[in-house]
């Protein structure tokens, strides 16, 4: 019985993914605000020639590639490279550095892409727009 239980390992040859995949990424778009319609027209160009290569592993691009060639971690990847949610100088104004700091990562990354270019104060312990 314990050899039933021991897992199998060699190549595979079939699909990752499937629907609960497309739900994931899915998911992901709509959290990062991302029109779907736009990043599916991005993911049909991920890992293709004239393309992009995946921004998460640089999966390679394959001369004749698939219609979805990429992997879910890469489209949710490419859906976090595309979001629309902005951290603006406001949000640094109610949060030291120090504070941050006890943020998660997932947190942290849910506040958006930085509008400003920024610089850290030493004195108010807070990034600061650059002037």
């Amino acid at each position: 019985m314990a050899d039933e239980r021991k897992p199998r390992i060699g190549p595979y040859e079939d699909p990752a993914g499937g629907w609960g995949s497309v739900k994931s990424v899915v998911e992901i778009l709509k959290r990062e605000r991302v029109p779907i319609p736009s990043t599916v027209r991005e993911l049909w160009r991920q890992n293709k020639p004239r393309g992009f290569t995946c921004v998460s592993c640089a999966w390679p691009q394959p001369a004749k590639p698939a219609k979805f060639e990429f992997c879910e971690n890469g489209a949710k990847a490419s859906a976090w490279e595309l979001t629309s949610l902005r951290t603006t100088p406001e949000f640094f104004t109610r949060h030291t550095c120090s504070e941050l700091l006890g943020w998660s990562d997932h947190d942290l990354e849910q506040q958006g892409r930085l509008t400003h270019p920024m610089r850290y104060d030493r004195a108010t312990d807070k990034y600061v727009a650059r002037s």
